[in-house]
């Protein structure tokens, strides 16, 4: 089918207005300009919204995993610990034994499998995982592995990210514990990965609306922005996001953005979701897939949702083992794809370089014992996994060897007897930098003189 005038000339818009953000920033490199100069110069003389898409979001955005009811002890066969999987024991519990390789170059060894999502990521850019917290057998919302000095990492990551502009700060799904953080956002809760798609569904623009006219809604749009030219505290460094953010709602009202983030048959494909995947799979994937396309055209920073939640002591004895991590592996890595290949409309960075993704959970079930997978674990010792855009030093801070042997790890990363409370709060902090894209005083109100930089995290570029 043709494309209307209306398309190209929209198009050939974006392409004109990318091509200049390249060449200036391009340009002011060369002349010695600062950044920040250049996003002046192009906001007095492209306008305001051209300068915020030259500049970089401060801080990642985020998408947090949230497993309960034995749920987690899936993501456990996706990233093993370490020294269990390289005894090769077929009576332990990783389904994989005599096929588990170490990944040269990364900061704490890391075993990966067949099953391992982000496996042909660099060494830099694989997950970073920490042995700490409690088991929490049965819960939907574990608390022990997500609270940072009186606050929960996901409330944490809002109260960062509320530097970015975003329509729709943060979104949950189903009954996922948020929790509050000083200066977090109130989410957007939805019953599903779909449900997403309805919150930007606008309601102006739809038949009947006020804005169902694409005259009155681009009128509508222009008359805001000239009030913000108009407005003399439009450029004050204390209002800039609070503009930014209501002219991307203004903008948004006068569009319906469900046929964008609607979920495509392609999608599914890409994401390996078919009629032979598990529903609980299946969700987690949706999610995925309409978080990126949010996030791409910035309509929220933040996506916490439930996963799998169905106590697999049986996984070993009926052969799920077998199909469940495989299927898992292929949302992750779906996911991954598209975060390297979909690109900021506003930063014009790739999404892979600019989102932490987090897995939290109650029980990683017993690592040393495959007959009816016990709940309990060696030490009472649980784990959470990051994936931290490279601002993290990757492979494993803490331990369960292949003798039940059980390590923590201090303020250094380096291996101390096991105290759950402390190593969740070293792992909370370093959530909160690599989404803090390693600024450790922007976190230092929720760290409270936990240093991540140079232990747990790498130290920020100057």
């Amino acid at each position: 089918m043709a494309k209307s005038k209306t398309t190209e000339r929209d198009e050939n818009r974006q392409l004109t207005r990318r091509a200049l953000i390249k060449w200036s920033v391009a340009a002011g490199a060369a002349l010695g300009v600062s950044r920040a100069k250049v996003f002046d110069i192009l906001s007095g003389t492209a306008g305001n919204e051209l300068a915020y898409a030259a500049a970089d979001n401060a801080f990642t955005r985020s998408i947090h995993i949230v497993a309960g009811n034995g749920g987690l002890a899936w993501f456990q066969l996706l990233w093993p610990q370490v020294d269990v999987a390289m005894a090769a024991n077929p009576n332990f519990a990783w389904h994989k034994p005599g096929m588990a390789t170490l990944v040269p170059g990364t900061a704490k060894p890391l075993a990966i499998g067949p099953d391992t999502p982000f496996a042909n990521l660099p060494a830099g850019r694989q997950v970073t995982v920490f042995t700490c917290g409690s088991n929490e057998t049965h819960t939907n919302q574990p608390q022990s592995v997500v609270g940072l000095n009186g606050a929960n990492i996901f409330s944490v990551a809002s109260a960062l990210q509320s530097a970015n502009p975003s329509v729709i700060p943060a979104v949950t799904i189903g009954d996922v514990d948020f929790g509050t953080a000083p200066g977090g956002a109130r989410p957007a809760n939805v019953n599903n990965g779909e449900g997403i798609v309805g919150l930007f569904n606008s309601a102006a623009s739809r038949a009947g609306g006020l804005l169902a006219v694409k005259a009155d809604a681009d009128l509508y749009k222009a008359h805001y922005d000239a009030f913000i030219q108009l407005n003399k505290a439009s450029n004050r460094s204390t209002t800039k996001i609070a503009y930014g953010t209501a002219q991307g709602a203004a903008q948004f009202l006068g569009k319906n953005l469900s046929a964008q983030l609607a979920i495509q048959p392609a999608d599914l494909t890409r994401y390996g979701i078919n009629g032979n995947t598990r529903a609980n799979v299946a969700a987690i994937g949706k999610a995925f897939i309409v978080a990126v396309k949010a996030f791409k055209m910035g309509l929220t920073n933040s996506v916490t949702l439930p996963a799998m939640r169905d106590d697999p002591h049986g996984a070993f004895d009926n052969g799920d083992v077998n199909t469940v991590p495989a299927q898992l592996k292929g949302v992750f890595d779906g996911l991954m794809a598209d975060l390297v290949a979909t690109v900021d409309d506003n930063t014009l960075k790739a999404l892979a370089d600019d989102t932490v993704i987090t897995i939290h959970g109650d029980t990683t079930k017993n690592c040393l014992q495959r007959g009816g997978w016990p709940d309990g674990s060696p030490g009472n010792t649980n784990r959470v996994y990051v994936y931290s855009a490279g601002h993290l030093k990757s492979g494993n801070y803490g331990s369960i060897d292949r003798n039940g042997t059980v390590k923590g790890f201090d303020a250094k990363g380096a291996d101390v007897a096991y105290n759950g409370a402390t190593t969740a709060k070293f792992a909370m902090a370093s959530i909160a930098y690599a989404i803090a894209k390693r600024d450790e005083r922007a976190i230092s109100q929720f760290a409270n003189g936990t240093t991540v930089s140079g232990n747990f995290g790498l130290p920020k570029d100057i």
